[in-house]
């Protein structure tokens, strides 16, 4: 398996991963695939400028994650691994690859969402240091 940085030329990678995974489990983003499927290829490649993006190849795409940064740190979103690659360490490779930009990039902070009841998710992100945050269902990590 191999984790790739996507960069704005890439963005024909990042929207067919990201489709699927909307797809797949809609109750788990912020978005819908209605309304990303309307993107236009500037829409894709705009998205791809505002933070780094994150695809597992194995040899075809395996999952994405995402972060951008606010004043509180850098957010840890659109978590995903397509469902005949979960629980071989594909999440914990890109959530690690996230860790690694972060600390290379000097943020100090890495906060992220999820819901109480993704057991899995809340196991890996433990896993990988990360507690529970002040604010309900939002976790964080000191990068060191």
């Amino acid at each position: 398996m191999q984790i790739h940085q996507v960069t704005p030329d890439d963005w024909e990678l990042w929207r067919d991963i990201r489709l699927e995974a909307l797809g797949s489990d809609p109750s788990g983003f912020g978005s819908t695939l209605a309304r990303e499927e309307a993107f236009t290829e500037a829409d894709w490649r705009r998205k791809l400028e505002d933070g780094p993006r994150f695809v597992a190849l194995d040899p075809d795409p395996a999952g994405l994650v995402g972060a951008f940064g606010k004043p509180s740190g850098l957010h840890l979103y659109s978590m995903w691994v397509r469902s005949s690659h979960r629980g071989r360490g594909v999440g914990e490779a890109l959530v690690r690859a996230v860790l690694e930009w972060a600390a290379d990039q000097g943020w100090k902070l890495v906060r992220l969402q999820v819901y109480d009841d993704n057991l899995p998710a809340r196991r890996l992100y433990k896993r990988l240091g990360f507690v529970d945050a002040d604010e309900p269902e939002h976790m964080e990590f000191v990068v060191s």
